[in-house]
């Protein structure tokens, strides 16, 4: 029996309706963005200055290395006692922290018994989405310590300079949805024994029925008939497929994303993947 699953996925993606939909099971217990379970045990988990407005260490990507930094065994220790206990008796417990699509290494470590549920979206739609609150003040945490982490994140793997042209909100988060899905494609590409679906929010707002029953069985869950139902009736596409733009930025930033995971660039509204 499955017990313990991480969802994951780029902010924007659909992350928190899909752990809606999986928490209508009657035996899952559903977390959904409690990020005090992690930032207070965790110093380095913290982007936002929540917990530690003056850490220094903190970074966006986490790997298995940084299990060996000091506290960090102690804090994770602490973080699963804090899961357990949410569990209320349920026997799959779900978290779902969408900026752990950039710390699927680090989780795999330190939870190797863990299971992954991973959904992707069109970038375009997901920057449109970032954008909107990142206008709001609601993205960055406290003066804006995440996108500057995330500046950071991408001079690692040689992407300084591109993120430093990135200037409005829907070209950060456009630029935010690359590192994340590329850093969970590296993940799955290297590590061949983690159990993990893939799916895809077109997918699941054409077809949340369907997309509901096989993630049910993939966590060897009976089928639940009120679930589904629910599925059918709560989740469909609540805006187009996505806006015509100017693809300049689009192809600038994000372009061989896009194209790996099958997303067109060109700006013609309503394509889909």
């Amino acid at each position: 029996m499955i017990s313990l699953v991480f969802l994951t996925g780029c902010g924007g993606s659909g992350t928190t309706i899909l752990g809606r939909l999986l928490g209508r099971h009657p035996r899952v217990t559903y977390l959904n963005d409690r990020f005090d379970l992690w930032v207070d045990a965790l110093p380095i988990a913290d982007i936002w200055g929540f917990s530690h407005p003056d850490e220094h260490g903190a970074r966006v990507e986490l790997t298995a290395d940084d299990l060996d930094r000091p506290g960090v065994r102690d804090g994770i220790d602490l973080v699963r006692s804090r899961l357990e206990a949410q569990r209320a008796g349920s026997p799959v417990l779900i978290e779902k922290l969408a900026i752990n699509n950039f710390r699927l290494a680090f989780l795999h470590s330190a939870f190797p018994d863990a299971t992954f549920i991973n959904i992707t979206r069109h970038g375009l739609e997901v920057a449109a989405s970032i954008a909107r609150q990142i206008e709001l003040g609601r993205w960055y945490g406290r003066n804006h310590r995440k996108w500057a982490l995330l500046r950071d994140c991408a001079g690692r793997i040689g992407l300084g300079e591109l993120a430093e042209s990135c200037r409005t909100p829907f070209e950060k988060g456009l630029l935010e949805w690359r590192l994340s899905v590329e850093s969970a494609a590296g993940f799955f590409d290297r590590t061949h024994d983690a159990r993990a679906a893939h799916v895809r929010y077109e997918h699941l707002v054409d077809d949340p029925t369907a997309v509901a029953g096989n993630l049910f069985r993939f966590l060897d869950l009976d089928h639940d008939p009120a679930a589904i139902a629910w599925a059918g009736d709560n989740i469909a596409r609540r805006s187009p497929a996505w806006h015509a733009i100017d693809d300049a930025p689009a192809e600038r930033i994000a372009g061989c994303a896009l194209r790996r995971l099958g997303y067109s660039v060109a700006a013609h509204a309503g394509s889909q993947p």
